[in-house]
């Protein structure tokens, strides 16, 4: 079992997971409301995060996401929560 951290301006949240989830996924079972807009689908953009720590227990970014995160000059350390699927404890936070 792991442990998935998020936290937003408005609310943090903790999601205890047996099995790989999307970053995405796990904050709603947190209750952490992610912004989220293409139903993640690498789209948008509107699902970046910021690892905070366990960047190594999740999956490597794929074209679709590799593609997106180029487009918005996302900083080191930032993910697409739709795309970013996590197999240990990852904590994170969204603006």
């Amino acid at each position: 079992m792991f442990v998935l951290s998020f936290k937003t301006s408005k609310k943090e949240g903790r999601a205890e997971c047996e099995r790989e989830v999307a970053l995405l996924a796990a904050s709603t079972r947190a209750g952490v409301e992610l912004t989220h807009r293409c139903g993640g689908h690498a789209r948008c953009g509107t699902c970046l995060v910021t690892v905070e720590s366990g960047a190594e227990h999740l999956s490597e970014p794929l074209a679709g996401e590799a593609r997106v995160l180029k487009v918005l000059k996302a900083q080191p350390g930032q993910r697409l929560a739709c795309q970013a699927w996590a197999k240990g404890d990852v904590s994170c936070s969204q603006s």
